[in-house]
């Protein structure tokens, strides 16, 4: 069994995920593998064609089911994160606690950032952070009912976050039995849940070139 031969640090490493019909091809250096095709995979070309992008569960699904495209949140909004409004079936809340205390800590750094731009005469500067913090108010807004209860998710968002992560966990475990390290290296990476994302390797960054 051949194992990734990764670059050296900070040096980024070139793998590939390329459809061929039924069969999917991973390659990363040395190491190639060949899976079936499965709806994991298709999920999986995302997060890898997206690295550091979160996705919402159900956007995911749709994708690969060819109802939509994904799209990433608009430019720098609180790391790309993005809020799906649901339906008003009880499913749990639409952010979690640290999530909501991510944006609100962004909205503090962007008023003091317009404060400062203003005081600087950087309009073009103050025009973004704006832009920015309406986006972020805006998807706090949705989520977070009246007195700061959240709004509930619909039954739909967590069909999508279990069928998601189901999916993207059942396609890792195959790579892994083709391939341990490689298996690992992707679990390591990808993450589940309400929000999926591939968030690489500071230290050993992999540039992926997907291709469906």
């Amino acid at each position: 069994m051949r194992v990734p031969r990764l670059a050296a640090s900070g040096e980024p490493a070139s793998g590939s995920l390329r459809r061929e019909g039924d069969v999917w091809t991973l390659a990363l250096e040395d190491t190639v593998v060949r899976v079936n095709d499965a709806k994991g995979l298709h999920h999986l070309a995302v997060l890898l064609s997206h690295p550091g992008v979160d996705f919402h569960a159900a956007d995911l699904v749709a994708a690969g089911e060819g109802h939509v495209t994904t799209e990433r949140a608009a430019p720098g909004a609180a790391g790309d994160l993005t809020v799906r409004h649901a339906g008003d079936a009880d499913a749990g809340g639409l952010l979690d606690a640290k999530a909501k205390d991510d944006y609100r800590r962004r909205l503090e750094d962007l008023r003091d950032g317009i404060e400062e731009a203003d005081a600087f005469n950087d309009p073009e500067r103050a025009a973004n952070a704006r832009a920015e913090y309406e986006f972020i108010a805006r998807e706090l807004a949705g989520a977070v009912g009246l007195g700061g209860r959240d709004r509930r998710a619909s039954s739909d968002a967590e069909r999508a976050r279990v069928n998601a992560t189901r999916a993207i966990r059942g396609t890792l475990r195959r790579i892994g039995s083709h391939d341990a390290r490689l298996g690992r290296l992707l679990d390591r990476a990808v993450r589940t849940g309400t929000f999926c994302a591939y968030e690489p390797d500071p230290e050993r960054p992999i540039v992926w070139k997907v291709e469906i």
